[in-house]
């Protein structure tokens, strides 16, 4: 690997570890407000709302900006052929998948205050449909700093402003929509700094034929985008409609603390992806120890992971939510076993996108998120949030191994 490569990816996780860092914790200061201010119920409610809303998402992109990102980072004349075409087919999917959740909302067995709080969620989702296609043009750039400030930005309102509104209300709704403000706050910034990588004027072509030409190469990403939302999103939102909502915020108390480690296989991911689809082009030797490297660094973490919160589960739940959440620790200790499983899975799944196997790993993704919905099925109605623990944990690990069968052949 050569020392301006090193130093480049070095400097890019750099920014992204400490904005996750701040993030992260400012995050999770919110959800520790939340849990211990309003309880398992209130956190259940809050979690369904956000991952309904994100799980009904799966038409606001259809897998043109990783397409995009993934084109520019090879060849950055192509970002001026493509942005016009690409823009105008966000805007048109941002505004239908808001019309879909909407329709679908009205039907929905929760009360009419969780539906509203939906709609407007929706609502602002479309600005962060839009916003994102400007992260992956700053990815595409190998540039990281300016998505790290303006989540961190995001998230110190979150904390601070939310934060207190929650303190002083005690009302879930004041809560969210404290949120929905930061949320939009971060994307007006996202796509003020992606214009700084823009060298021209932007056009926005509304032309479906060429959508249609440009869906024939993206389609790929977008399943690929789909399956892994339904594998991390439908145990969430399974739970709150077969088991209700507290056991939903018993369930995301464990997941929460797992989640606090997922932002170092974003960093290496985020970091070495467009570095490997230069170098599967250039230098697969180099690729091949970047690679390496990265499974060892990813792997050593994981199990250090595991082997923490199985010690440490019933501490860390009972510091960070109270005693109202200690059914959380069984949930955490075998969730913990996931850990090496989804870091390696990132890490994968990357590579195969990389080297132009997107398809490959579409049909595993897709396999394993049909596995995940159906364990999730059967076992969550006997075993509740446990039963959608060890959906989580057999089908990573099953992931996992179909990805490395798949690897050897590439």
């Amino acid at each position: 690997m050569t020392e301006s490569l090193k130093w480049k990816l070095i400097k890019n996780a750099g920014w992204l570890f400490g904005a996750e860092i701040i993030s992260k914790l400012l995050a999770y200061g919110v959800i520790v407000i939340l849990s211990r201010t309003l309880g398992p119920e209130s956190l259940g409610q809050y979690s369904f709302i956000f991952y309904y809303v994100e799980l009904l998402g799966v038409f606001s992109d259809l897998g043109v900006s990783y397409y995009l990102m993934r084109e520019v980072a090879k060849d950055k004349g192509k970002l001026r052929e493509l942005l016009p075409d690409v823009l105008g087919f966000k805007i048109f999917l941002a505004f239908l998948n808001f019309l879909i959740i909407v329709g679908i909302t009205f039907f929905l067995p929760k009360p009419r205050w969780m539906k509203v709080l939906i709609v407007l969620a929706g609502a602002e989702a479309m600005l962060t449909w839009l916003s994102y296609l400007f992260v992956r043009i700053m990815y595409a750039h190998e540039v990281t700093k300016y998505e790290a400030m303006a989540k961190t930005i995001e998230r110190l309102w979150a904390f601070i402003v939310g934060g207190a509104v929650l303190f002083y209300t005690r009302r879930l709704a004041s809560f969210i929509y404290t949120l929905l403000i930061g949320y939009s706050i971060r994307e007006f910034l996202r796509i003020k700094f992606g214009f700084k990588f823009i060298s021209f004027e932007v056009e926005v072509n509304f032309d479906y034929r060429s959508w249609i030409s440009l869906l024939r190469r993206s389609y790929p990403f977008w399943l690929i985008g789909l399956f892994t939302l339904i594998y991390y999103r439908t145990d969430m939102v399974m739970l709150s409609l077969m088991k209700g909502d507290y056991e939903t915020g018993i369930y995301r108390a464990a997941y929460t603390l797992i989640e606090a480690s997922l932002f170092i296989p974003n960093i290496v991911v985020s970091t070495t992806m467009p570095s490997m689809t230069r170098l599967w082009k250039n230098d697969r030797k180099t690729l091949s120890i970047l690679f390496k490297k990265s499974v060892q660094i990813l792997l050593g973490i994981g199990i250090l992971g595991t082997s923490g919160y199985y010690i440490f589960a019933r501490l860390g739940i009972y510091m960070i939510f109270g005693s109202k959440f200690l059914p959380s620790v069984s949930v955490l200790k075998i969730l913990a076993f996931a850990l090496p499983f989804i870091f390696l899975n990132s890490l994968l799944g990357s590579f195969m996108n990389a080297i132009g196997k997107e398809l490959m790993f579409t049909k595993i993704t897709g396999f394993t998120a049909l596995l995940n919905v159906v364990l999730n099925y059967f076992l969550i109605p006997q075993y509740g949030a446990i039963g959608a623990t060890l959906a989580t944990v057999i089908s990573q690990g099953i992931m996992t191994f179909l990805l490395f069968v798949m690897k050897f052949y590439c």
